[in-house]
């Protein structure tokens, strides 16, 4: 095997995990909490994927960064905010991006 291969199986391998990790994660919380977190889980789920149907190139790119979800798990942890919805709805989002990162789906555009 290559380098490029090892780096690639390596990288998708780490996204796996991540992936797993918070799916299981998502379905832990909508179990435990309910109300409005399957909404906001199945919102953001859906809502980085239909960037791929229209609109610009940086609208999807945006999507399918796992900076944002991250900033937004980081964000709800540290603050006194106690609406569950906004820390499952950063866990669908980046479940999402995990996913489309295994699967070989990232940046549509030449710089992104």
């Amino acid at each position: 095997m290559t380098a490029v291969t090892v780096r690639r199986v390596a990288g998708r391998s780490g996204w796996a995990a991540l992936a797993a990790f918070c799916l299981a994660f998502l379905v832990f919380e909508v179990a435990k909490h309910g109300g409005a977190t399957p909404v906001s889980s199945a919102l953001f789920v859906l809502a980085p994927y239909a960037t791929r149907f229209g609109g610009p190139a940086v609208l999807h790119d945006l999507a399918h960064r796992p900076w944002i979800p991250l900033a937004v798990l980081v964000g709800y942890s540290v603050s006194p905010l106690g609406w569950v919805p906004v820390f499952t709805a950063g866990l669908a989002w980046m479940t999402y991006v995990a996913v489309a990162r295994l699967l070989g789906h990232g940046p549509r555009s030449a710089r992104g």
